[in-house]
């Protein structure tokens, strides 16, 4: 059953802000259907469209690109799809500064463009960076392949401005780098998937667009191998910004192809660097030097297009819609845990052949399948045995993609932490009836 907005919204959201009933299949997540797509122009609509979904008890999912929309547990309910990929402007940008401010409609690589005619950047990475928004990489605190150098968007953000479940609108930080207005509450909205507010606004700190960057790309007899090596070169004072180990599989899903990797047990090691020209001339000889004397069979360097292709390529792996994978879990781990993760996964006799991404230098691993018939049951082993190694780490496992029926038997992101209460009580004093993305977070929040 759709819904119909009253007459006091009329004036706030335009006849095209509302999608055709036809339409809504399309922001389907989970099997859930909502009942009603809005598309608000200004904060204003936003405000007054949580306002009386609030009052009536309606559960509102705010939504950008739509690039990780399935992220998270299931929602305990969706009538309302807020979408907010109209409210798209850059509000403030000072190169001298260093410092930009737009609104949460924004997608990334626009954004990225508007900064680079003033010869900045914004350390910021996401999946389909032409549809992901700068709300959504909030919301999910997506990251990419650069993340030991960018950190996470978090780590970025300055200032903030939020949309409450009652309409009412709050602000945190502001639009300056040195600012110390109030608690630190960009951390706490970051990563908390529109579970505590809607994201309407928000401020970074910029770097200066790098002059040059490149990639080294190594193959090896097998992944161990690659993954001692990725730590020698880790270990480099000129080491690069980004280094990563990938299987056979991966490397096939990335385009790569090189000699030396003619066996399903070999392994690729990708090097990312930008910088000052001559500084990254040093890191990619230097690297590739490096990775040659340590087992590398093949070693190529990769000029700025290559590698800025490669990068995103690797960036989007797995959240392409055209090759949606069947289950993806992400394990996160101390940057020491991911050799022993890489060498202990043969004994866990995973089903298939798994593509593996690992980032030893931030302590991150993926594992995606793209083979076999969706089982839960069999899909839930996959989990309990990659979770129960993670946690003997020092680490914790979340599942980025899986079939409803999985997420019916477990919570994504795994057992609850000691601090889970806390979160409770943060939801409850933020959104006291539920409305924002119930059941989506940790704990089923």
């Amino acid at each position: 059953m759709t819904l119909t907005l009253p007459p006091g919204l009329s004036g706030v959201v335009s006849p095209d802000g509302l999608v055709p009933e036809e339409g809504l299949s399309g922001y389907a997540v989970d099997g859930l259907t909502p009942r009603a797509v809005i598309r608000p122009e200004s904060r204003e609509a936003v405000a007054e469209v949580l306002a009386w979904a609030n009052t009536e008890g309606l559960k509102v999912s705010p939504r950008g690109g739509g690039t990780q929309a399935g992220l998270g547990n299931t929602a305990a309910g969706l009538d309302i799809v807020l979408d907010l990929s109209r409210l798209d402007r850059v509000l403030d940008y000072e190169p001298a500064d260093l410092t930009a401010t737009v609104e949460a409609g924004i997608t990334l690589d626009r954004l990225q463009r508007e900064l680079a005619q003033g010869g900045k950047t914004a350390a910021l990475e996401a999946p389909l960076a032409g549809r992901a928004t700068i709300g959504g990489i909030l919301s999910v605190n997506a990251s990419g392949p650069l993340r030991r150098s960018y950190g996470l968007p978090r780590d970025s953000l300055i200032g903030i401005a939020v949309a409450g479940s009652d309409g009412a609108e709050t602000r945190a930080g502001g639009r300056v780098v040195k600012n110390v207005t109030g608690y630190d509450l960009n951390k706490l909205y970051a990563g908390s998937l529109g579970s505590l507010g809607v994201i309407v606004e928000a401020s970074f700190k910029l770097s200066t667009l790098p002059a040059r960057s490149g990639a080294v790309v190594a193959s090896f007899a097998s992944l161990q191998t690659a993954a001692g090596s990725a730590d020698q070169l880790l270990h480099q004072v000129y080491g690069p910004q980004g280094i990563h180990v990938v299987n056979a599989a991966a490397a096939h899903h990335l385009g790569i192809d090189p000699d030396g990797l003619e066996s399903a047990i070999g392994a690729v090691v990708i090097a990312y660097a930008f910088g000052q020209a001559r500084a990254v001339e040093r890191i990619l000889f230097q690297s590739s030097q490096l990775l040659r004397e340590h087992g590398g069979l093949d070693v190529s360097v990769l000029p700025s297009s290559g590698a800025s292709e490669l990068l995103r390529e690797h960036t989007d792996l797995g959240w392409r819609s055209d090759d949606m994978p069947r289950l993806a879990v992400k394990l996160n781990l101390p940057p020491s845990g991911v050799a022993v993760a890489l060498a202990r996964l043969p004994q866990l006799g995973l089903p298939g052949e798994p593509a593996i991404l690992a980032d030893p230098g931030f302590g991150t691993l993926r594992l995606i399948w793209w083979d076999g018939d969706d089982d839960a049951e069999k899909d839930a082993a996959i989990v309990r045995s990659l979770r129960e190694m993670a946690v003997s780490l020092g680490g914790s496992a979340v599942v980025e993609q899986c079939s409803a029926e999985l997420k019916a038997r477990i919570d994504v992101w795994g057992d609850s932490p000691n601090e889970v209460e806390i979160m409770r009580r943060i939801k409850r004093n933020l959104d006291p009836r539920g409305t924002l993305n119930p059941g989506r977070c940790m704990g089923k929040i």
